[in-house]
């Protein structure tokens, strides 16, 4: 098998809306044919058709960071998706806010979606106080842009999946380990007034 790289002329490419593709250096699959002491190439096809289409779309992502409330958010498309919902709590729903946004830059994101605040009372040493938590889903968004900066295939794949898993795993095993607290703590409870009583506490 011989592999050789070819240098196509306009003319010689099957379909006029894949030049553009081809001239990025997308791999295609052809039929080698000659002319006299000239190559030509014939039934020029795409060998990633799908890959092309990210290759001449671009985007551009939004001018700052966005916290919707709904899914999709008109006029930009979810071009990757956390897989997971992460969320912050602090004092102030502000910073919540903030904490929650400084997260999903690292992991890649330049948005949230299905965004929403829950507000709880709690009680500590006799005084209460308001916890926000602010949770949402980590996404690339971007809208269709024939100027824009970044291209589609660049956005697909730029959350890093791996960090958001870790973050999530951390919530879980934290909110696990609180509910075995609080049941041991039951437990002690229950052992502790069980021998009260059988003592003759009361």
């Amino acid at each position: 098998m011989c592999v050789s790289t070819w240098r196509l002329h306009r003319d010689h490419v099957a379909r006029q809306e894949e030049i553009a593709s081809l001239m990025m250096e997308m791999e295609a699959d052809f039929t080698p044919e000659t002319d006299g002491d000239k190559h030509i190439a014939t039934e020029v096809k795409l060998t990633y058709p799908e890959k092309a289409q990210d290759m001449v779309r671009y985007y551009s992502e939004p001018p700052e960071f966005l916290c919707a409330k709904e899914d999709l958010v008109p006029g930009f498309d979810v071009l990757d998706r956390g897989i997971y919902s992460i969320f912050r709590s602090e004092r102030t729903e502000e910073k919540a806010r903030r904490m929650l946004i400084r997260d999903c830059l690292t992991y890649g994101a330049n948005s949230l979606v299905s965004y929403r605040v829950e507000r709880k009372l709690k009680n500590a040493m006799g005084h209460g106080f308001e916890v926000f938590t602010c949770h949402g889903v980590p996404v690339v968004l971007g809208r269709l842009n024939h100027n824009g900066e970044m291209r589609a295939e660049d956005l697909k794949h730029r959350l890093n999946q791996d960090k958001i898993k870790r973050a999530h795993d951390i919530i879980v095993n934290t909110r696990i380990g609180k509910m075995v607290l609080k049941v041991l703590g039951g437990i002690l409870l229950i052992i502790f007034t069980i021998g009260f009583i059988v003592s003759g506490g009361l």
